[in-house]
């Protein structure tokens, strides 16, 4: 594979929250891996490779000798005769049998096919490269499957994490506020305010805990990766660059088709050419060669021969130029491909600089969040303000944090789906 330019692909650790253990973590490039090499299309390449070789050892038996046994029993109603036998003096008049027997084996070795053989070894290594292609190309997009799958799961990773500050911020909060009832410095209606948010929050816990599972569960399956519900996600950061080239695997497969097609028209062209081979037969049988013997007897013959097809209707010039067409179609299909390539990726790379500019904002957003919650946490502990005006800026503050790194996952998504369209990774 070709490539221009730098790419930096750094995996770093995405946890949820501090770890009191040690997790499994698992990488994108590694689901990649898994999911192609653990694929039954994957077996497919030894199976084109079984295929090509059984083919290539046949094409080989070309030049073998022919061996065939061949027996056949006829009866004529008629037969050679001599006319006026009979008026030659001493002439015995010969009579030739109505049956005739003839066993036979008959061996034909070819001296040279004019190339066809050689073509058809051509055209079966080419066919075979094209079915290896294909593979890779079925293989390659489980590639988009498994970044949709991770990325979301991610995305649920990443929620549960902000959630559980939101939820560790009310149960300070409670703490505090408890306290503050047995002084008799809030009222009981504030405190049970903070329960029922607090309640909200882990039932929203609860939610996200069973969707990663599933979640979970599919990227296992997809990628035959042993995944459970501790296994942490690590999020890719790539670089993308301008200068970045490579060629996709369905740029390949057309290329490809094209030589296979190549290949068939050298193998079309070769049809009519000369064909020379040397023969011999040992045979058996009621007449022999001379037919006039009503015996059996033994006989061999040797000799060579020559097949020419000097003109065929044009039918292989025809072929040849079908298979041309054929190569047009392929360069067309390519031609869309690419154009439709390079839109999805013009597509791409605005969602790339979207999500850039949208994590700027967000940082500038939750910096002013956590300010205002801040002075909010003053405010309610000196019953400036009410628990559910303090809830309100919490919420607004874990919504700011929340699309933050909504955001930074989206926009490495872009990066790997960029990188993924353009075939890097």
């Amino acid at each position: 594979m070709k490539k221009t330019g730098k790419i930096h692909l750094i995996l770093m650790m995405f946890t949820g929250t501090a770890l009191a253990q040690v997790q499994d973590t698992v990488h994108l490039f590694d689901c990649h891996r898994s999911a192609m090499e653990t694929h039954p299309f994957h077996e497919q390449k030894d199976l084109y490779m079984q295929s090509k070789y059984l083919n290539l050892k046949n094409h080989s038996v070309n030049w073998y000798p022919s061996i065939d046994l061949n027996g056949r029993y006829t009866w004529q109603n008629e037969v050679v005769q001599i006319p006026f036998a009979e008026l030659i003096p001493g002439f015995d008049k010969p009579a030739m049998p109505h049956y005739n027997y003839k066993l036979t084996l008959d061996v034909q070795q070819t001296v040279y096919d004019g190339g066809m053989t050689r073509m058809s070894k051509e055209l079966e290594e080419s066919r075979y490269e094209v079915n290896r292609q294909k593979v890779e190309v079925s293989l390659n997009q489980l590639k988009e499957q498994v970044n949709s799958i991770y990325f979301f799961i991610l995305m649920l990773q990443q929620q549960e994490r902000t959630i559980r500050l939101k939820l560790d911020e009310l149960q300070e909060r409670l703490s505090v506020m408890e306290s503050g009832l047995r002084n008799e410095t809030i009222l009981a209606s504030d405190l049970s305010v903070l329960k029922a948010e607090s309640l909200k929050v882990r039932q929203q816990l609860a939610e996200i805990s069973i969707s990663r599972k599933s979640a979970l569960a599919i990227l296992g399956n997809l990628t035959s990766l042993e995944i459970t519900g501790k296994t942490v996600l690590a999020l890719p950061v790539s670089e993308v660059e301008p200068a970045m080239e490579a060629i996709r695997p369905e740029q390949m497969l057309h290329e490809l088709q094209i030589r296979n097609l190549d290949a068939s028209i050298n193998l079309a062209g070769r049809q009519r050419y000369p064909k020379a081979f040397v023969f011999g037969q040992l045979g058996y049988g009621n007449p022999a060669l001379n037919f006039f013997r009503d015996e059996f007897r033994g006989y061999y013959i040797v000799g060579a021969g020559l097949h020419w097809n000097i003109w065929d209707w044009s039918k292989t010039s025809r072929t040849r130029q079908d298979l041309a067409v054929h190569q047009e179609l392929i360069r067309t299909q390519r031609e869309a491909f690419d154009k439709n390539l390079s839109i999805r990726l013009e597509e791409q790379m605005a969602d790339i600089i979207k999500y850039q500019e949208a994590v700027g904002r967000d940082k500038e957003i939750l910096f002013l969040r956590e300010e205002i919650t801040l002075a909010a946490v003053s405010k309610l502990e000196n019953g400036v303000i009410t628990s559910t005006e303090y809830i309100t800026e919490l919420n607004a503050e874990t919504e700011a944090r929340i699309l933050l790194e909504m955001h930074r996952i989206q926009l490495e998504q872009a990066r790997i789906s960029y990188l993924t369209s353009k075939g890097i990774i």
